[in-house]
């Protein structure tokens, strides 16, 4: 077992690429709710159905990264996978 452990070095394992990201609304889907914390890593590999906060279209998004999504989107446009999500904090109430 463990001496010790660090919390913050375990969220924010590369904190020059980690942003925690605030949810807003129901995501039933998804399994998230408001207030849930999203710990986003820039810098990870994109992985498909793995969660992710997207750009589609200028706006920010949270959806699971789809082959659909891989295949159609155009950068260009401004469409890119802004990061992918480590971890979801939920405070229980």
């Amino acid at each position: 077992m463990q001496d010790s452990f660090s919390l913050d070095e375990w969220v924010l394992a590369d904190r020059k690429s980690t942003y925690l990201v605030r949810v807003t609304g129901k995501r039933h889907r998804l399994d998230l709710l408001p207030g849930d914390v999203l710990v986003v890593d820039k810098n990870l590999p994109l992985k498909k159905d793995r969660l992710a906060v997207l750009v589609v279209k200028g706006k920010f998004r949270i959806d699971l990264v789809s082959e659909e999504f891989l295949r159609c989107h155009e950068p260009l446009s401004g469409d890119f996978i802004w990061g992918m999500v480590r971890l979801v904090v939920r405070e229980l109430k």
